[in-house]
């Protein structure tokens, strides 16, 4: 049971910092390149803030909600081990975002976005992604299998 979780967080994390270097790298700031016409662009995007650009310079904040995250995240997975594998990809997903996005801030003190969808506002990234499926996860797993939670 200890692959998938460090696995996910690790996938999640090289994965998400690869695809930042390469818009980093390939686009200038604000600049987009048409992936499936309108409706999906890569949008090179630097967001100081959280979601939607909330909280703008806040970093000190988004830093430790981070770490308390990815702790909060390993601390249940290690005592507690919820809902076998589907628990460990969720809590791995969670973790490997938050951790992806909190070396951003720490490397650049923002966090570079660019999924950019035509029907959906903010910009984000592979991490955010990462976050929203992992807590999506966990919800359908507490609301259908909460029995799951029971350490035996």
């Amino acid at each position: 049971m200890e692959l998938p979780f460090w696995g996910a967080l690790a996938a999640v994390v090289l994965m998400d910092q690869l695809t930042k270097v390469l818009v980093r790298s390939s686009l200038a700031l604000g600049q987009s390149r048409p992936v499936l016409g309108d409706l999906l662009k890569i949008t090179y995007w630097e967001n100081p803030g959280a979601a939607f650009g909330l909280l703008p310079g806040a970093i000190h904040f988004f830093v430790l909600t981070s770490v308390v995250s990815i702790a909060g995240s390993m601390f249940i997975y290690a005592k507690y081990r919820p809902f076998g594998l589907p628990g460990a990809l969720a809590l791995g997903l969670i973790s490997g975002g938050a951790l992806g996005n909190l070396i951003d801030r720490l490397l650049h003190g923002t966090v570079t976005d660019f999924i950019n969808f035509k029907y959906f506002a903010p910009v984000f990234n592979l991490a955010d992604s990462a976050i929203v499926l992992g807590a999506f996860l966990v919800a359908i797993l507490i609301l259908f299998f909460s029995r799951g939670c029971v350490k035996e």
